[in-house]
């Protein structure tokens, strides 16, 4: 019974540590590409710098993550 107890425990903490793990992957997937979206509208404003800026929510300062 406590062979059972603790293999349950074991199991239960992978699992947790996993999805702890996809949500940390998934933060860092959105931050990815909320980049990449600001790279293309420096990259479209710089191209065509008479064209008239679309409305982004992304902020406008550049800031490092990790």
């Amino acid at each position: 019974m406590n062979e059972v107890s603790e293999r349950e425990k074991a199991l239960e903490y992978m699992l947790e540590s996993l999805i702890k793990m996809l949500g940390k992957s998934n933060q860092r997937v959105d931050d990815l590409n909320k980049r990449v979206l600001q790279l293309e509208s420096f990259i479209r404003e710089a191209v065509m710098p008479n064209s008239h800026p679309q409305v982004s929510q992304l902020p406008k300062r550049l800031t490092i993550m990790n």
